[in-house]
């Protein structure tokens, strides 16, 4: 039996576009249905979607990809089954800050490594696609390593760099770290306001000028009160005068957001990441990086339970001790004793243990 054609839920943005699966789509029809939303169905030409009007069910038309939309093989994204890979080579990424436009970076600017859209990373693409249609705030959320601050860098990259404001802190910030980041990302000018009444109506302003997408990465290191005053900035936005706003971080993140039903109501997307399962691995490895295309399974299967588990973070941790490994000792390929060398570099050998267990 063939499976269905892939769809999805979409918003036409102001401009008549409908971004689906990493491209933007466009027709005749499309610019007299701003805002509406719509369900998309791939259709059997990957240059075009079968739009129809959610509501009714009716067909509203055919829209084809949009001309500034970079050409991606047919083979890029699912028509019928699901999981699919997109591989492109990823170039080098010399200013962090800026998560559009480039590529996203791989852990230990890995060399040869290839995107690899997984279905979360597709599913990311669509979320945060549908936030900055609503202009609402979502949340992206899950353990360390499994890629979810790489996904946003991935479906940003057609945005507009000077819309997207990036908040990232390693340590836990204040209100006022964050008044300041702002300040900063949206070169204002001046000296920033003394006073924190003053210096919100100075943001709120700024950030009603242009339809911006607030970032807020390792959102696991904000306190309440941090969510809270990204929240008030948001809030005090009409339309399409709100900030767009993206929450990705740990599982804190989401704890504080969950347990606050001021800010869990406003949360449009929620969207957990997990580890790839055993099945997604033996798909997804091989695609990811050239010395593994051609490994069996067996020896994928192996490394995954040892110290892969499922993250990309990790995979490509070993990976970068395989390549090294197989360079010092001449190897054109991978075999079990040199991904054991790799795997004990990459993980400790056993628990590290409590002062009261010694």
């Amino acid at each position: 039996m063939t499976p269905p054609p892939p769809r999805a839920l979409r918003t036409i943005t102001p401009h008549g576009l409908i971004h689906w699966q990493g491209r933007s789509y466009s027709a005749a029809f499309t610019l007299a249905h701003t805002g509406k939303r719509i369900t998309v169905e791939a259709a059997p030409d990957t240059e075009q979607i079968n739009v129809h009007d959610t509501a009714t069910g009716r067909h509203l038309g055919t829209a084809h990809v949009s001309a500034s939309t970079p050409a991606i093989p047919p083979a890029a994204y699912p028509t019928s089954t699901p999981g699919a890979a997109i591989m492109t080579t990823p170039t080098p990424d010399t200013a962090p800050a800026d998560i559009s436009g480039a590529d996203p970076v791989f852990y230990l600017d890995l060399p040869d490594a290839r995107i690899v859209a997984t279905e979360a990373l597709l599913e990311a693409g669509e979320n945060i696609a549908d936030t900055i249609d609503a202009r609402a705030m979502s949340c992206i959320y899950g353990d360390a390593g499994l890629g979810k601050t790489f996904s946003v860098h991935a479906a940003l990259k057609e945005v507009a760099p000077d819309l997207v404001l990036l908040l990232q802190f390693r340590a836990r910030p204040t209100p006022r770290d964050i008044r300041m980041e702002l300040f900063d990302v949206l070169h204002l000018e001046g000296k920033p306001p003394a006073h924190p009444s003053e210096f919100d109506r100075l943001l709120k302003r700024s950030l009603a000028r242009r339809p911006y997408i607030l970032v807020c990465d390792e959102a696991q290191q904000f306190s309440r009160e941090c969510f809270e005053f990204v929240r008030h900035l948001y809030d005090t936005g009409k339309g399409k005068s709100r900030p767009a706003v993206l929450f990705v971080g740990g599982e804190e993140c989401y704890k504080t957001l969950y347990n606050e039903p001021a800010l869990a109501s406003r949360i449009y997307i929620w969207q957990e990441f997990t580890p790839m399962e055993p099945a997604e691995v033996a798909k997804n490895i091989p695609l990811f990086h050239p010395v593994w295309a051609n490994a069996s399974p067996e020896l994928i299967d192996f490394i995954d339970q040892e110290a892969g588990g499922g993250t990309f973070r990790m995979w490509s941790k070993v990976t970068h001790h395989v390549l090294e490994g197989m360079k010092r000792r001449g190897l054109s390929e991978v075999d079990e004793t040199l991904a054991r060398w790799a795997i004990r570099r990459s993980r400790p050998a056993r628990p590290v243990r409590r002062d009261d267990e010694r």
